[in-house]
């Protein structure tokens, strides 16, 4: 079976643009076009400010959070996908977060839903980047949803299947806006705390052996060996599988202070991420910081060549920055590497490998 979605996405995504028409985006700043967040201007409420805006869900990790019977920390994960994708501006303040929470009967009657909400404030707690950059834009948990939809949701387990949604909105002054790739800057790769929330179907179908899904048309799709209580890396499977994404949002907060950066959010669709970016320039890749243990599993037990790795999942590099101070912003984040620069070339990202891998158009 193939578990590649990317052409359905396409699919999917070129039909919604078709479907929006030009006047409901009017507000819009193009520097924005198909970067991580959308910005937009208004001058007449926020004359000084740009807003950013950002949504995303959790995808299939929810799942493992079903079958471990342990949601404290998904909601980090909500959080971290709008954060992190308003973070690649830079001095952006993070002002507002909403969520719809669907869920099947048994999350409500069991209160599970406070336990997922208890994530979304962890998460909210470690995204104010107010202190850092000097202003009084504070981010506020704004009007959320839970939705009763039992008839439409389904899971590994009957009655404890949900759904999780955020988005947010921040703000970043009108003159730092603006950031031109060129030659001769550097990549800097910040450590993921693991696959974050991308890559999931594909590292829970090739790992486990399902034992946990109580569906068989569902359970027959599992190809791997291991439960999820299976020790490993000083851990198991699924503590490891499970582990909430990092949030970049202080660091990007420190090091666009003091320094010209733009950030990369490497989600789905792994280094092709870096083509994102308009120029004429390649972003070349020498240097990467090592995946943690999880992904060599997931690389031995899929068959998955390197391309395919870094295509699908993160490999240890949660997010990029693109700067030409790297040395002063390495001072100012946590746990950070130079692992390449960028060179004259036609918009590609290129992975050095004993055979160049080549990652091109986004």
């Amino acid at each position: 079976m193939d578990y590649d979605y990317q052409k359905r996405e396409e699919k999917a995504v070129a039909a919604i643009k078709k479907a929006i028409p030009s006047s409901l985006k009017q507000d819009m700043l193009k520097e924005s076009k198909g970067m991580f967040a959308e910005m937009y201007e208004n001058k007449e409420v926020f004359p000084n400010h740009i807003m950013g805006s950002a949504i995303d869900s959790v995808g299939t990790k929810v799942i493992l959070a079903e079958a471990m019977h342990k949601y404290d920390t998904i909601g980090i994960d909500c959080v971290a996908m709008s954060a992190n994708d308003l973070a690649t501006f830079g001095k952006m303040s993070p002002f507002l977060f909403i969520d719809c929470l669907s869920v099947q009967d048994k999350i409500q009657e069991e209160r599970i839903s406070g336990e997922i909400i208890k994530g979304i404030v962890k998460g909210l707690e470690e995204c104010d980047a107010s202190s850092i950059l000097r202003n009084s834009i504070r981010l506020n948990f704004g009007k959320g949803e839970t939705a009763s939809v039992h008839e439409i949701l389904a899971g590994p387990k009957e009655g404890y299947s949900f759904d999780l949604v955020g988005g947010m909105i921040g703000f970043m002054p009108k003159q730092e806006i603006g950031f031109e790739v060129k030659e001769g800057q550097k990549i800097i790769a910040l450590t993921s705390s693991g696959l974050h929330s991308n890559g999931y179907t594909d590292a829970r179908l090739q790992l486990l052996n399902g034992d946990f899904e109580e569906r068989p048309e569902y359970k027959k799709r599992y190809k791997g060996k291991y439960s999820l209580n299976d020790e490993f890396d000083g851990s198991t499977i699924g503590k490891r599988l499970l582990e909430p994404t990092k949030l970049y949002v202080e660091d990007m907060a420190r090091a666009s202070k003091d320094h010209s950066v733009i950030g990369i959010n490497n989600t789905g669709y792994g280094l092709k991420n870096l083509n994102r970016l308009k120029g004429n320039v390649d972003f070349i890749i020498t240097d990467p910081i090592k995946p943690q243990p999880i992904f060599e599993l997931i690389q031995k037990e899929s068959g998955f060549s390197d391309e395919e790795m870094y295509r699908k999942f993160n490999m240890g590099m949660g997010f990029f920055i693109i700067t030409d101070d790297a040395e002063a912003v390495l001072q100012k984040v946590q746990d950070g590497k130079i692992v390449g620069e960028l060179v004259k070339g036609k918009g590609r990202t290129i992975l050095k490998r004993d055979t160049d891998i080549i990652f091109e158009g986004y």
